[in-house]
């Protein structure tokens, strides 16, 4: 059992009496821990087809420290021939450790099993286990579980970046450059997807390749399928497309955007309502709203709250504005645009709008959102011009 008595720590620490002072005399911390040494789920030698997409459930029996005191769980995973003396992957357990499960993504387990050396699109086997631990010290599960996994046909070593090119893009020689997802809803995007918003003609043809010179095939059931030589893919019609590619599970998607609004906050009669101004789609994924009288930012409030607002082809909605809050500074961080879901994602529904500064207000302007990395923050981002 591992013991520390008080006075022993007091002079261990006795250029820091503060922290020796936490503690009545005589007062004893013990670290030990009694393992549950039970795994609940999932059974030995489970079978996980992980290009299905759904989340793993592991549940563990409970461990108990020697002082009552609180207990932390990681899940471990290691080769199937491993000791967990060096594990290829540790995951804290539901709620910061404090929970015997976890819920692991398809995804997570993908990467896992491939740091545990199984290749792409092949069956293999992980061992796992669960480790309980107080303060710094930690006891292995005595049971142990195979799980065998057949891995997502991701690519080894994912893109750095992919173009669009051919007839029907807007830069059928030069291409469309995708940019690295930043994710939506405040959640990063997995490693290894891009996107781009730009038009496509219907009819025509355009390739998808990689920095490595590796083609992707877009096939119709969503999937994606890669050849060292160039695919020719084709959209169902003509339109402006937020096109979507996650090369960690080899797979894409695709919506169009019907409009994107400019969308304020507007006083009249003394009451709060909102403006909305469509902005016209400029090319290579910018919109821009020109010669846009702002008058709507000077009102009797100094209310300056603004944003965007898009609509897409199968009727959702976008809300792009900022994750940093109201704010008076045109810095190119607070500029960048975010995605969301629901317009009330926040606190507020105003949590998400950028401000003017007050100088600015009223003054005549032209506005572009850029959905694309031509810019200076290499993702989503806006400005204004001020006349």
């Amino acid at each position: 059992m591992r013991i520390i008595s008080r006075n022993i720590m007091f002079m261990a620490v006795a250029a820091a009496p503060l922290a020796a002072g936490c503690m009545p005399e005589g007062r004893e911390i013990n670290y030990d821990v009694q393992p549950g040494n039970e795994l609940y789920m999932p059974a030995d030698n489970a079978v996980a087809d992980l290009s299905r997409g759904a989340d793993i459930e592991f549940q563990w029996a409970p461990s108990v420290a020697y002082d009552n005191g609180y207990v932390s769980y990681e899940l471990l995973f290691d080769r199937a021939d491993g000791d967990f003396s060096s594990p290829v992957a540790c995951m804290a357990g539901q709620l910061n450790g404090s929970k015997p499960y976890l819920g692991v993504s398809a995804k997570s387990l993908n990467a896992v099993a491939r740091q545990a050396g199984i290749g792409a699109n092949e069956t293999g086997t992980l061992k796992w286990s669960v480790r309980a631990s107080k303060g710094l010290f930690g006891s292995v599960y005595s049971e142990s579980r195979l799980l065998n996994v057949t891995t997502m046909n991701s690519m080894s070593p994912l893109p750095v970046s992919v173009v669009l090119k051919g007839a029907a893009v807007e830069e059928p020689e030069t291409g469309i450059s995708m940019v690295v997802s930043a994710g939506i809803d405040k959640v990063a995007a997995t490693e290894g997807t891009f996107e781009c918003f730009t038009k496509i003609r219907g009819g025509l043809d355009f390739t998808v390749s990689d920095d490595l010179g590796r083609y992707y095939l877009l096939n119709e059931n969503g999937t994606l399928e890669y050849s060292d030589r160039p695919l020719s893919c084709r959209m169902p019609s003509e339109g402006i497309y937020w096109l979507k590619i996650d090369f960690g599970v080899m797979t894409w998607s695709y919506n169009t955007v019907s409009r994107i609004e400019y969308y304020a906050a507007s006083w009249v009669d003394s009451k709060m309502t909102t403006v909305n101004r469509a902005m016209d789609y400029a090319g290579k994924g910018v919109w821009q709203l020109l010669d846009y009288e702002n008058t709507i930012s000077k009102n009797s409030a100094n209310d300056t709250r603004h944003r965007f607002n898009a609509t897409l082809g199968d009727g959702s909605k976008l809300y792009l504005g900022t994750q940093a809050g109201l704010g008076t500074s045109y810095t190119t961080d607070y500029l960048k645009v975010n995605f969301y879901t629901k317009e009330t994602i926040g606190s507020a529904d105003w949590d998400k709008t950028y401000n003017f500064l007050d100088a600015d207000c009223g003054r005549k302007m032209d506005c572009y959102l850029y959905l694309n990395g031509d810019n200076p923050a290499g993702t989503w981002w806006h400005e204004y011009k001020f006349k």
